[in-house]
């Protein structure tokens, strides 16, 4: 019973300290990107753009504990 007990408050653990980290991380990139920063005319397209946060959100779930 101990067991079950302790695998359960593990996993509970393990997700609260990802949402966590995901906070972090998401309070330190900031919503909209890098707004003070000038628009260059060489910038990505919207497309490559949304590619990169997508492939940053699929690491950022692939590499959890």
């Amino acid at each position: 019973m101990d067991r079950i007990i302790n695998m359960i408050l593990n996993r509970l653990m393990r997700q609260a300290v990802n949402r966590g980290i995901d906070a972090g991380v998401n309070a330190f990139r900031g919503r909209g990107g890098n707004r003070d920063l000038p628009r260059d005319d060489n910038e990505e397209s919207p497309q490559n753009s949304a590619r990169a946060r997508r492939m940053t959100r699929v690491s950022r779930r692939n590499t959890r504990l």
